[in-house]
């Protein structure tokens, strides 16, 4: 009735990504039993799972469990978000229409790869597989499958290290027959009870008909059923564009009243917002730089800018005429962060006769050049500079505004 999709979706997951970064960042913890916890586990690496560690597990219960060689540490979102900029931007230059699905996961479409390449998708897989494992540090599996559906469901089945590739509609329906109906995203419980009589396994929900799906569960759930007979219906990954960026950090729990803390802060919340800007290939108009005080009284100063532009120096500049407005005394800060709106895409920007962009067009080819290079090795390799610099681990140098 409906015909399958051609398309090829490849859905690349981290393996244990949280804990895989700690080991990147630290090789001595490479095959130590190493959890990353606030109040609980919050992630584990594969050597503490045999243990009976699961997300959510209580510390006081984890370190009893585990033996006495393992870590335990806390999360450095930053240092993950920095990692998983550099894996989405290496997916980005080999496939087209990414789709972030989260810190550690993206769908892709890489229809055809196997006739320009003149590789099968099972070494097409292997190869991407060890050349980010080379590049990056960081293990991933991959599964191309018809569907995203179908490829989120058997990522969580087979991991660590694996690449599983499933075309044919002899090997899905082999795949689907040994899982049963629970293991299909979104069947919540409700759903399982209307269809237990009919359905013991995935592949019995497959083969039901358009109508009874559409009668006994909603037209909803026709969209689940589409992907599970290879036909793409539904968007799990983010790749619509954003309405505006907003980038916020805390001083939690250690608040401050000095000057340059709270603009060094500011310039790591800039740096971020104007990478995503980049990222997503968007201009903005308006910039607020906000704070928020240890009262949680908030306030902010918002600015014009001269025209739509994702120029960092440019929008460092104006950022930091504002913070010369704040008045520092008794004033303990708990955030600050940086908020752009009015955004449109940077390709069709439309400059006024009365504009001048002679610095824009400056700036064009220094910001392309620093953030590529923040890309493939770290967000502040090239960081613009502050009053009192902090040296980073892989900082090449400051580069002042």
């Amino acid at each position: 009735m409906f015909p399958p999709s051609k398309q090829v979706r490849w859905l690349v997951d981290c393996d244990s990504f949280y804990a895989s970064c700690e080991v990147y960042l630290n090789p001595k913890l490479k095959w130590l039993p190493v959890c990353i916890w606030g109040d609980i586990v919050i992630a584990r690496s594969y050597e503490a799972k045999p243990y009976g560690i699961k997300v959510g597990t209580p510390v006081r219960e984890a370190k009893k469990m585990l033996p006495s060689n393992a870590v335990f540490l806390k999360p450095h979102m930053t240092k993950y978000g920095q990692i998983s900029a550099q894996l989405m931007s290496y997916l980005s230059e080999k496939c087209s229409q990414v789709e972030v699905f989260s810190i550690d996961e993206a769908f892709f479409e890489i229809s055809g790869y196997d006739t320009m390449y003149n590789m099968s998708y099972e070494r097409i897989a292997r190869a991407m597989k060890h050349d980010i494992k080379k590049k990056i540090w960081i293990p991933v599996s991959i599964w191309l499958w018809p569907t995203r559906l179908l490829g989120k469901m058997f990522a969580e089945i087979y991991k660590p290290f694996w690449e599983c590739v499933a075309l044919s509609p002899g090997r899905i329906d082999y795949e689907l027959q040994r899982l049963p109906v629970a293991d299909i995203p979104f069947v919540w419980p409700q759903t399982q009870k209307k269809l237990h009589s009919t359905c013991k396994s995935a592949y019995d929900f497959k083969v039901l008909s358009y109508e009874y799906v559409r009668d006994l569960l909603g037209k909803n759930w026709l969209k689940v059923w589409f992907e599970m007979n290879n036909i793409n219906a539904m968007m799990l990954g983010k790749s619509e564009k954003p309405k505006s960026i907003n980038r916020t950090r805390s001083f939690n729990p250690h608040f401050t009243t000095k000057k340059h803390e709270v603009r060094s802060r500011l310039l790591d919340n800039i740096d971020k917002a104007c990478e995503h800007l980049m990222d997503v290939k968007m201009s903005t108009r308006y910039l607020t730089i906000h704070f928020r005080t240890k009262d949680f009284v908030r306030f902010g100063y918002d600015m014009k800018l001269p025209y739509h532009t994702n120029d960092k120096l440019l929008i460092t500049k104006l950022a930091r005429e504002l913070f010369e407005k704040i008045t520092f005394g008794d004033v303990v800060f708990r955030t600050t962060g940086i908020y752009l709106w009015e955004l449109t895409s940077s390709r069709y920007l439309q400059w006024s006769l009365f504009e001048d962009t002679s610095k824009a067009d400056n700036h064009k080819s220094l910001n392309t050049v620093i953030h590529s290079i923040n890309k493939k090795r770290w967000r502040w390799s090239i960081r613009l500079g502050e009053a009192k610099p902090r040296r980073k681990k892989n900082e090449l140098f400051e580069l002042e505004v």
